[in-house]
């Protein structure tokens, strides 16, 4: 009986055990993937790394213009925005930390880290101005959920260390010739990716070009001159060949391009979009062949009986950014605007690749620099190079063209018309591509002039950061109105000006 009852007991102890075993066995996510390969982590990183063309950020680059209220406008009226960047910046923690277990294989991941934590560190401050980082994504580890706001010159100062250090770390690793899995953006080639770190560095050492001579703990000329006169050391993306670009594909939905159509159908015709005038206005003062690419001539100038109106830059015209959108529309269905070149940028399904970074502004931040003084280099042969390398983009190869073009458009040497010259190009050559980069640019030059008229619902004004995401009014209220307080005099509004740009 006895043997019965420690029977029964046993079975009973064995059901328990396995019932909770069952139970914790069940509270687990099914779909969560735990210890994830560096590899995959990177794969994602890339996916979220790049900013999409023909979006509301290029029309408020001034490249496009929309005429239909019903989907969207170019008002400016923008306020608050999102931390998407820490998204990816724990992404890019988790990617360390599995690059860690894995060991000496694993390098190449730790050091294309540090420049992903530079990358959206740099995207997030270049947005808000100050923000969390040197107590940032701790949460978990030592379970600080309210960091501190860093000041934006500690961030620019961070950032700039983790790219030297990047480059230092890639060194090595390139001249063994280590390749990455998880790569559809290079294919694994770490010389490509040094290059890409030495050219966003000197992106950032630019866009810091007003605190230049005020800031010499950020060394920013002396980092600038160090990069550009040692390419064995500091390689730069400096040919089309090395773009960190977006190939767009037809298999995964997830890497679409933006602009084909759901079904499949090319309309050849869109009176809701058009080219903007800061845009064209560059083209057709310059005599810019890129616009034939780009662009189709306005159904005004088609129907106008000229059997030569195609080749005419008078035949090109964008509507402007500040017009009301009933104006534009009224232009649109009058054939005075220009639409784009539907056979180009819609020639296939995987359309054209997105330039994230790309050797046209690597040639024209070295010219900037060059022309701001900071370098004792010929500038006139990056800005030749810059547009040169744009110009091709295009899929436009003959000499004879781009030497025409460079003939008309000479560099006027390193004054303020250069200048103008340099950043004007530079523009041209942002168009669909780099993200608000062309916005960045502007705001801190004030070139190209953009528009602004009565469909600005900013106090015709255009606007200078984004207010902080709103929730951070509730998690972190203390920190932030300390940032506020410190920059701003305790104002959170889209016209604050960052330290960047004073």
């Amino acid at each position: 009986m006895k043997t019965k009852i420690y029977s029964i007991l046993a079975l009973s102890l064995i059901f328990i055990s396995s019932a909770c075993k069952k139970t914790e066995e069940l509270q687990k996510d099914p779909a969560a993937i735990l210890n994830a390969a560096p590899k995959l982590i990177f794969t994602g990183l890339l996916l979220n790394s790049s900013q999409a063309p023909w979006s509301t950020d290029q029309r408020h680059n001034q490249f496009m213009v929309m005429n239909e209220a019903y989907y969207g406008n170019q008002s400016y009226n923008w306020t608050t925005a999102d931390y998407s960047a820490y998204t990816q910046l724990r992404n890019v923690q988790q990617m360390e930390i599995e690059a860690q277990k894995v060991g000496d294989p694993a390098k190449a991941y730790l050091a294309l880290a540090k420049f992903f934590r530079a990358y959206f560190f740099i995207s997030a401050t270049d947005m808000f101005g100050d923000i969390p980082m040197s107590e940032a994504l701790k949460g978990a580890s030592s379970g600080n959920f309210s960091p501190k706001y860093d000041a934006q010159k500690d961030v620019y100062a961070q950032c700039l260390k983790l790219l030297e250090d990047a480059n230092a770390d890639l060194t090595p690793l390139v001249a063994t010739q280590v390749k990455v899995d998880g790569d559809f953006f290079y294919n694994g080639d770490l010389a490509k990716w040094q290059k890409l770190v030495n050219s966003f560095r000197l992106r950032v050492l630019v866009s810091l070009s007003k605190r230049a001579d005020d800031t010499p703990e950020l060394n920013i000329k002396d980092q600038f001159a160090a990069i550009v006169t040692n390419p064995a050391k500091y390689p730069l993306i400096l040919t089309n060949a090395d773009n960190f670009q977006l190939v767009y594909n037809t298999s995964n939905v997830s890497n679409n391009y933006p602009l084909w159509p759901s079904n499949g159908v090319v309309l050849k015709n869109d009176l809701r979009n058009n080219l903007g005038s800061t845009y064209m206005n560059i083209l057709t003062r310059t005599n810019d062949p890129r616009i034939f690419v780009v662009a189709l001539p306005t159904d005004s100038a088609r129907l106008s009986g000229d059997a030569a109106y195609a080749t005419k830059f008078s035949s090109f015209k964008g509507g402007k950014t500040g017009e009301l959108q009933t104006t534009l529309k009224d232009q649109a269905i009058a054939g005075k605007l220009s639409m784009i070149n539907f056979d180009y940028w819609l020639s296939s399904p995987s359309g054209i690749p997105c330039v994230q970074l790309g050797a046209a502004e690597t040639n024209f931040n070295i010219a900037e620099g060059i022309n701001r003084g900071w370098a004792s280099i010929n500038s006139a042969i990056y800005y030749e190079q810059g547009i040169s390398e744009s110009i091709k983009f295009y899929g436009i190869t003959n000499p004879v063209t781009i030497s025409a073009f460079l003939t008309t458009n000479a560099y006027a040497g390193n004054n303020g018309t250069g200048l103008s010259q340099i950043l004007e190009q530079k523009y041209v050559s942002f168009f669909q591509n780099s993200g608000r980069q062309a916005y960045y640019n502007y705001r801190r030059t004030g070139i190209p002039k953009f528009d602004i008229g009565p469909a600005n619902a900013n106090n015709n004004l255009i606007p200078t950061r984004w207010a902080y995401p709103t929730s951070e009014y509730t998690v972190n209220a203390a920190n932030l109105k300390a940032a506020l307080q410190r920059q701003f005099s305790g104002a959170d509004t889209q016209n604050g000006v960052i330290w960047a740009n004073k």
